[in-house]
């Protein structure tokens, strides 16, 4: 195709203010870059704590900003030389793709520790200024830009470029965090704590990987019906119990022993001390949610004593984007993905979707920015 000249995208520029539709130059192409015209972005609950900006006194948002980091697109330009995706099978345009973060692969955490999502110089979509090269690093956009240092995988050809696009936040960073704490064994009860994406998709992941029984804890009541229809054995609305009511109930359903794993997806302080007091002793505990700055208040000794395993994890390398691709094409038909999906809006409808997002309406809003409205 004739090479883009400009971008239609929604742009923050000032926060919690409504998002802007206007053109943004299309930069020229590196070697080893490509431009790809966004298929399908799908609204992430942190896109809304962004438009609030709530991560601009860490320096981790950066005005004027191409909101969206869930994001899949067909490739429109591919660099000279960019030919292969991550497991070498040729590239080319017209392929649906998905990418990761930009790591440096210089840092210590790059090189040394195999760590590239804790590295030092990471580029991130969603998340930074429209007026830094090379400008087009968010979904809400015609076109995006993928950098020479983002690793790509193609899109399974039978997934849903809106359930694809869902896969890499949540489901992507679910997969590292499974990875991270162990393998679920055929008699651990799992407990997931909260039920939004991440929740949802932890929990399908728990129940693929065969664990005895699993336990939901969230809100709405909407949610946990759809964690109910997933196969959660038992679902807590905290609407409905208090704390000490789910403990009770979480030692009756493991012979007063406690859960095995939990899983916390919910980003609530209160959350992490509740679900401390969950776990068996010699259990483990996996945090992929946590997004409260505020301290809690837990004794040291209590993971000592009760010899317990805590992991935490955010983001993904491309061997996750993979793996959770692989796992909604090959699970699609057991578990309905596809309740997840919101309403579908252009980029004009970005700031509907952001507050429909907000008051929790619906569970991920699909931005389309080819769609008018």
């Amino acid at each position: 195709m004739p090479y883009p000249k400009k971008s239609a995208a929604a742009v923050l520029n000032e926060y919690k203010q409504p998002l802007e539709v206007r053109e943004i130059d299309v930069p020229e192409l590196e070697p080893d870059a490509m431009i790809v015209e966004v298929e399908a972005s799908t609204m992430c609950g942190t896109d809304v704590h962004i438009h609030q900006g709530e991560y601009a006194s860490a320096g981790l948002s950066k005005l004027p900003l191409v909101m969206g980091h869930e994001i899949v697109g067909r490739i429109a330009v591919l660099g000279k030389d960019r030919r292969t995706d991550a497991l070498g099978r040729p590239l080319q345009e017209g392929d649906l793709v998905a990418w990761s973060y930009a790591w440096c692969g210089r840092c210590f955490w790059c090189t040394i520790s195999k760590q590239p999502t804790a590295c030092a110089n990471a580029r991130m979509y969603g998340w930074g200024s429209a007026d830094q090269f090379p400008h087009l690093t968010g979904g809400f956009s015609e076109y995006a830009y993928v950098m020479p240092l983002c690793d790509v995988v193609k899109v399974p050809e039978n997934l849903d470029p809106a359930l694809a696009a869902s896969s890499t936040c949540a489901f992507r960073t679910i997969v590292h965090g499974y990875e991270k704490i162990g393998k679920i064994e055929t008699i651990d009860t799992v407990v997931i704590q909260g039920s939004g994406p991440v929740g949802l998709y932890a929990l399908a992941f728990a129940i693929q990987s065969g664990a005895r029984q699993t336990i939901c804890i969230g809100a709405p009541a909407s949610r946990l019906e759809l964690a109910g229809r997933w196969g959660a054995n038992h679902t807590f609305d905290i609407g409905e119990t208090d704390v000490s009511e789910r403990r009770e109930r979480v030692l009756e359903l493991t012979e007063g022993r406690g859960a095995d794993l939990v899983v916390e997806c919910s980003g609530a302080g209160a959350a992490f001390v509740e679900g401390m007091n969950l776990i068996r002793r010699g259990g483990r505990y996996l945090i992929l949610g946590q997004a409260d700055p505020n301290p809690v208040e837990i004794s040291g000794t209590y993971f000592n004593l009760r010899q317990l395993t805590v992991a935490g994890t955010m983001s993904a390398d491309i061997s996750h984007y993979y793996r959770a691709l692989q796992f909604l094409s090959d699970h699609q038909e057991k578990f309905p993905f596809h309740e997840l999906l919101g309403n579908k809006y252009g980029l004009s409808g970005v700031n509907d979707a952001l507050e429909s997002m907000k008051a929790m309406r619906e569970v991920k809003p699909v931005i389309i920015p080819s769609m008018q409205g």
